[in-house]
């Protein structure tokens, strides 16, 4: 019933702590080719910009050289109104400038380090160590739009985090649209905004941004015992953000100070190092294994919290972690005086034992210090080398001249205690639009789900499809959510306090009255695109957001996307066109291959040139474009969609070449997906018939499908499709109506039942005359004739 939750006493071991790391020395930053940003008013183009019937490069901001390298020292920048400022490049910044890129808005991001990744980088600014470890799970820690690879552990490592976070940042282009090496020195309000002061690589300048987002995360400042212990220690100390590696404190005998996942990580890293290892606890602790009745066990506390009220729930998880204790006997660390849900549980599978075993000596609270011995709250006195503090941070925004929020405004020209700020939704200061924080939160669980809510709800906001509450309404909100907070957690820092499960609920509804932009900032290419099912689907791409480029044989001059003129039958013709749309979409994030031919081709007669035509576009084509845009899609960890058909699990007959081609596109999905899909999403739509031209030639044969197949709606196919490449995780084969669904279950597990029904639907329109004037049916019309004779 792991919840992942984390107090100030915590480390960054537990994945509540994001953020990134402005505010210090600068440093060099990468070099980042120029795009494009498409803002509320429109596309703006900056040097180096691909811009082609409207679809533009990835990367730019609608400032020349936002990136800030091109700014000269001394040199004062207005990037002006609309302009976003998001301070920090951790999980917390890059969520936020993500979200705003998504919803078309002008962002800078300030980050003092060189690369992005926040605490997860291993550099002596950071709080990061080698041992550390995610202690929530995949499915409960990754983005909704970007799954951590499949082949990764249930609780990845430091670097695959890192990767991670980077790599999610390159897929969404949001590296781009930092300043790297670059520290924010102060940020004083205007009467527009923002007036920043910046040291850069080149030196000290300013800027002036209409929004600042506060994500410079909450474990920069090392917090140690307020007042300190009675006493003076003799020995060698440091706080859990020097802590490196274990081999540092080789042979010493070390106290480990706190009950957090660091403090647990720490501790049992040295068993193999220190002469002596012993841990020290205020108070109890629930500490968690990582895998319950075998499954990580956020997941089942997860799945708790959609059904249960947190009180319900405690009781609940009390009784199955009774059940499942399976610690050995032996010496243990302090009971909880609280429950499970209301106190920080720690994960780890290793502390409990190695405390049963003496390896890890457990200890009260230190009472006092005595040279080179440590008095205990329980009379015991022990010789210690080394103390490790691992007794959280302060959560700090030094750079703010003024405050942040109406609710405490003073002339002091000091900020208030973050911490102590209250918020609407955890993210806006009540009454004040100029100003929002993202990542400023403790949290039962991931951090990552978390940001990312908060980082759409910032861009609705900041973009005008959202409106929050007037003040009164939002400090009324605010402060009930405060008071539950305090009468769960008590007095340890509530205004951070987050029920994950809970609060991504309670976002999920603020925002579900703004337009829908699931797709906002997706890069497509679309096979067919100037065909029914092409035009609707890049519509509906386009109206939430997306930029599509399309590939067709023709080019309309209707379209309402630009098309490039493509033979998908030919290497030479689809290898530029994938190029070509690559470099005006910046790289490709998902791939629908619509491109099909029907018509009317007897499985009874041999393959003529139709029969020919049909594979070598409904199949081969599609592998063909496929494999022109994989690198793409990996890249970018993407998706691509196959459009198919009923008839690739139900056939009909007269239509052979199409049902065969459908079926082996089918064939080769499944066989992509098993090469790819730890790094690509692989789905097979499967409508039914929608009237287009692709069945003209067919009822000119007089081989019409109409009695046969029942028509859909091609919004309903557009329906399925969207919430395909919306879903958090690419599902693998599609039904877009319910009657789909039957006749997919029937013809994949009842087929001698799927074949009489479609016979005797054969045999009633032979009866009818249906095919009377069809020459490709004279010789089923004749057999079953004859067999009615």
């Amino acid at each position: 019933m792991s919840t992942g939750e984390a107090t100030a006493d915590d480390m960054p071991g537990t994945e509540t702590t994001v953020g990134g790391e402005a505010g210090a020395a600068p440093g060099t930053a990468p070099e980042t080719a120029p795009g494009t940003a498409t803002t509320r008013e429109g596309t703006h183009d900056v040097r180096g910009t691909a811009d082609r019937e409207g679809v533009t490069g990835r990367g730019a901001t609608a400032a020349d050289d936002v990136r800030g390298q091109g700014v000269p020292p001394g040199c004062d920048g207005v990037l002006g109104r609309g302009m976003t400022a998001v301070v920090g490049g951790g999980a917390a910044g890059i969520a936020a400038a993500k979200a705003l890129i998504e919803a078309g808005l002008p962002v800078l991001g300030i980050e003092r380090a060189t690369s992005l990744g926040g605490l997860w980088r291993l550099e002596a600014d950071t709080a990061s160590y080698e041992g550390l470890r995610l202690n929530t799970s995949k499915p409960r820690t990754e983005f909704s739009d970007f799954p951590m690879p499949a082949e990764w552990p249930d609780y990845p490592a430091r670097a695959q985090m890192l990767e991670y976070l980077r790599s999610y940042a390159d897929r969404f282009g949001v590296g781009e649209r930092f300043r790297f090496g670059t520290t924010l020195e102060s940020a004083r309000r205007t009467e527009g905004g923002w007036e920043l002061e910046l040291t850069g690589p080149g030196g000290p300048y300013r800027e002036t941004v209409e929004h600042l987002v506060v994500a410079n995360g909450h474990n920069h400042e090392p917090r140690l015992p307020e007042p300190p212990y009675p006493g003076t220690f003799t020995g060698t100390e440091s706080h859990a953000h020097d802590y490196v590696t274990p081999t540092e404190l080789a042979g010493r005998r070390v106290l480990v100070v706190g009950t957090g996942n660091s403090a647990m990580d720490i501790a049992a890293e040295l068993t193999d190092h220190a002469s002596a290892v012993l841990l020290s606890a205020r108070r109890g602790v629930w500490v968690l294994p990582k895998r319950l009745l075998g499954r990580p066990s956020d997941q089942l506390n997860g799945a708790l919290a959609a059904l249960l009220p947190w009180r319900v729930r405690q009781v609940v998880s009390q009784a199955v972690l009774r059940v499942a204790d399976r610690k050995p006997a032996g010496p243990r660390l302090p009971a909880p005086r609280r429950g499970v849900l209301q106190d920080h549980p720690t994960l780890s599978d290793s502390v409990p034992r190695l405390v049963a075993e003496g390896r890890v000596l457990a200890r009260q609270g230190i009472a006092r210090l005595d040279g080179s011995r440590v008095h205990f709250t329980d009379g015991q006195v022990d010789e210690v080398d080394h103390i490790v503090w691992c007794t959280g941070y302060r959560a700090v925004t030094p750079f703010l001249d003024t405050v942040a929020t109406t609710d405490t405004q003073t002339d002091t020209g000091t900020a208030p205690d973050p911490a102590s700020t209250l918020l609407y939704r955890h993210v806006f200061p009540i009454g004040d639009d100029s100003i929002s924080y993202v990542g400023l939160m403790q949290s039962t669980g991931s951090a990552l789900p978390v940001v990312e809510a908060q980082g759409r709800l910032l861009a609705a906001v900041r973009a005008g499809t959202h409106r929050l509450p007037d003040p009164e309404t939002a400090r009324s909100i605010a402060s009930a959510e405060l008071d539950a907070a305090r009468d769960r957690w008590g007095q340890r820092r509530p205004h951070m306090r987050i029920d994950v499960d809970r609060y991504l609920r309670v976002m999920r509804r603020e925002l579900r009255a703004s337009p829908s932009r699931a797709l906002a900032g997706r890069r497509i290419l679309v096979t067919g695109a100037a065909g029914t099912f092409g035009r609707a689907m890049s519509a509906r791409f386009t109206a939430q957001g997306a930029h599509v480029v399309g590939l067709d044989i023709a080019r309309p001059d209707d379209s309402d996307i630009p098309i490039i003129a493509c033979d998908i039958t030919s290497s030479e013709s689809v290898d530029a066109a994938v190029a070509e749309a690559a470099a005006l979409l910046g790289g490709i994030d998902l791939l629908v291959n619509n491109a099909g031919r029907g018509g009317p081709a007897p499985a009874e007669l041999a393959p003529g040139d139709e029969v020919e035509a049909q594979l070598r576009l409904n199949l081969l084509g599609a592998w063909r474009v496929t494999a022109a845009v994989m690198p793409h899609l990996v890249r970018a960890r993407g998706q691509v969609v196959f459009i198919a058909s009923r008839m690739a699990v139900l056939p009909l007959p007269l239509a052979a070449a199409y049902g065969v081609s459908k079926r082996a596109l089918a064939a080769y999905a499944d066989a992509l997906r098993l090469e790819v899909g730890t790094h690509v999403g692989v789905t097979t739509v499967y409508p039914s018939m929608v009237r287009s031209p692709i069945h003209d030639s067919t009822k000119q044969a007089g081989l019409s499908l109409d009695a046969v197949s029942r028509p859909e709606p091609v919004e309903g196919v557009v329906d399925a499709i969207v919430r395909a490449v919306t879903a958090r995780r690419a599902p693998r084969d599609v039904a877009t109506t319910v009657r789909g669904r039957l006749e997919m279950m029937v013809g994949r597990h009842a087929p001698s039942l799927a074949d009489r029904l479609v016979r005797r639907t054969v045999a009633a329109r032979v009866a009818a005359g249906d095919f009377a004037n069809a020459p490709l049916a004279a010789g089923m019309v004749s057999r079953h004739r004859g067999q009615d004779l």
